[in-house]
């Protein structure tokens, strides 16, 4: 049941500082987390309360002395509605799942679909086949193969007694591991969609540090996208991620090194329930229909701090590429973690990893105001087009704040946030009438360029809507 979750707010103190941080409240005064706990603790209805205005960043669990996550408790309330999945007659990301094992293609985010994202979205979709052409890859998007989406398709279709009411069970504590060898690279559907680059790059890093992974197509989305878009249950998640994971121990590459940010926060939450008695449950009911096994043996590191682990031999590597003609020495670079590695596993996240990768290239790490605010993508708030605005709102404060502090690039970790911080940018100008022109990349794509790599044919920066030319002008290497 979900009672472990929403008996949480009886610690509640009700000193409002879940309140005083929340990305929803700064946006829209009529949500207040620490009202909606109290409306729990009273025992009032909370039907008309407007749970889809949380933007889902779990700055409230940060913050909370007591670790309420409101924002988790949110969600467990959106799930209690009776058939709220099965009742939506169109819903493309999870015909997206199940067609091509993915949550976000380019199909889905769509310049139809996405008018907002203006010209340069436009632009670069339409070329899309050609940009990742340039890249070394084929087709639109990752293909998953046909025996692995049978798989998906199955165990989509699983009718079991195993659903979202898991989230209020017992979990076990995950513990890390930073690897450094039999390293199983999990994709971003955000990534592959936007910046194939990030992933060119990723695995560019691995192969100059030798570092030893695979990179197999066979997975599927970790469904964090559509799930905290309101568009799966978690009961899908879990079972994705549980033949996810039985994958990685199959192939004996047990560490597994997501690309997103989210997707980090989604495979140890969802790892921390089967490794309770949930996943021999998950196993009998759902596994066993695609003869696959979770065994329980997994580890979660993000690639990013695999490459902190690296930072030292990086440094050297930057230093013996740098010719004379370009260096990244005394750039000015802002950078932003996402809220799914910084907040929601806080014990587990490295202090300023961001920072000191940036550091290793010879840039200067930039303090700005706003480096903990959320990005601003909000899931729901990306995907529902009435609540567009409130995420270029969240995103404008943060850019502003970058530029101000005279950053002249903002590094992130996510790949969700990339695509809210670079897209919406174009429209952000024309409503505030004023250039912001902040080129957003990927950390892996920052230091890949910094080791000697091709700004286009590695890092992929044609797929960007904030051109990178300025920047490599004045590094040397255009």
């Amino acid at each position: 049941m979900y009672t472990k979750m929403l008996d949480a707010v009886y610690s509640c103190f009700q000193c409002g500082a879940c309140t005083s941080v929340c990305t929803a409240s700064a946006v829209d005064k009529l949500y207040n987390p620490r009202k909606l706990v109290e409306y729990l603790i009273s025992g009032k209805d909370t039907a008309n309360y407007p749970l889809q205005k949380c933007f889902s960043c779990h700055t409230c669990e940060y913050i909370c002395r007591s670790g309420i996550s409101v924002a988790g408790i949110v969600k467990v309330l959106k799930e209690k509605s009776v058939n709220r999945y099965e009742n939506e007659n169109k819903n493309i990301y999870r015909d997206t799942i199940f067609e091509k094992g993915l949550s976000v293609t380019p199909d889905v985010h769509s310049p139809d679909k996405f008018p907002e994202w203006g010209y340069s979205w436009e632009r670069i979709h339409s070329d899309m086949w050609k940009l990742r052409s340039e890249l070394g890859l084929e087709g639109l998007h990752r293909e998953i193969p046909r025996k692995s989406l049978d798989e998906i398709r199955t165990i989509l279709e699983s009718k079991t007694a195993v659903d979202e009411r898991i989230r209020g069970e017992r979990r076990v504590e995950m513990k890390k591991i930073i690897p450094e060898s039999r390293i199983y690279l999990f994709h971003s559907c955000i990534a592959d969609t936007h910046y194939p680059g990030i992933t060119t790059s990723i695995k560019y890093l691995f192969d100059a540090l030798d570092i030893d992974y695979i990179d197999d197509p066979g997975h599927s989305t970790c469904g964090g996208f559509a799930y905290y878009g309101d568009k799966i249950p978690f009961s899908t998640l879990l079972a994705l991620n549980a033949r996810n994971f039985a994958l990685a121990e199959e192939a004996g590459y047990p560490n597994v090194a997501p690309v997103c940010q989210t997707t980090y926060g989604v495979l140890m939450e969802s790892a921390e329930i089967l490794k309770s008695g949930m996943g021999q449950r998950v196993n009998e009911e759902i596994l066993s229909t695609v003869n696959r096994k979770y065994k329980g043996e997994v580890n979660i590191a993000h690639v990013s701090e695999i490459l902190w682990a690296q930072r030292d031999r990086i440094k050297e590597r930057i230093k013996h590429s740098y010719s004379h003609s370009h260096s990244l020495d005394n750039l000015r670079v802002a950078t932003h973690n996402g809220c799914h590695y910084t907040k929601v596993f806080k014990k587990l996240a490295i202090p300023n990893l961001l920072d000191e990768l940036v550091s290793v290239t010879g840039a200067e790490p930039v303090e700005y105001a706003e480096k903990s605010l959320c990005c601003g993508m909000g899931f729901g708030h990306t995907i529902e087009q009435e609540r567009r605005a409130l995420t270029r709102e969240i995103a404008q404060r943060k850019l502003l704040s970058a530029k101000e502090a005279g950053a002249e690039v903002l590094v992130v970790a996510c790949p969700g946030c990339q695509m809210t911080l670079d897209r919406n940018q174009e429209l952000i100008e024309r409503e505030i009438g004023m250039d912001i022109q902040l080129p957003v990349l990927n950390y892996a794509q920052f230091i890949a360029i910094a080791m000697g790599a091709d700004p286009y044919s590695v890092a992929g920066m044609q797929t960007h809507s904030i051109p990178f030319t300025p920047v490599l002008e004045k590094i040397g290497f255009a």
